[in-house]
């Protein structure tokens, strides 16, 4: 895995991922780092994102919305996300750590992680949709 060179940008970006509590867009990272960084383009935090996805630091999330989120690879969750009101519900196991395997053992691949989003009504809104 190739080493990443330390920037203060770099520092940064990491640091906002890590205390985000979830995933981040790019686009919430620059608006949160342009008053510290004033130069820095949205483009720049997309290319560190990028590297930091390639080197195990991050994982990419695409929810339902469009955008790309992002959150520490150590975050390893997957989530049951309402298309109604957006609430998002944490599964407390991980459900495919077999399908991997077998998919590896099957394959030969060597599996390097996963996510797990899954997209439904959430009882709240099903109620809602009923009335």
């Amino acid at each position: 895995m190739e080493k990443l060179k330390t920037t203060k940008q770099r520092q940064a970006i990491l640091a906002l991922i890590e205390r985000s509590g979830g995933a981040v867009s790019a686009e919430e990272l620059y608006e949160k780092m342009k008053s510290e960084f004033p130069k820095i383009a949205v483009s720049t935090i997309y290319r560190n994102l990028e590297r930091f996805e390639e080197t195990g630091l991050i994982v990419r999330e695409n929810l339902s919305d469009g955008r790309l989120r992002f959150s520490p690879a150590a975050h390893h969750e997957h989530y049951l996300i309402c298309t109604g009101c957006g609430r998002k519900i944490a599964l407390s196991d991980c459900p495919l750590e077999e399908v991997e395997k077998t998919l590896s053992r099957q394959t030969g691949f060597l599996i390097s992680g996963h996510s797990l989003s899954l997209y439904g009504i959430c009882p709240q809104c099903q109620s809602r949709q009923k009335q």
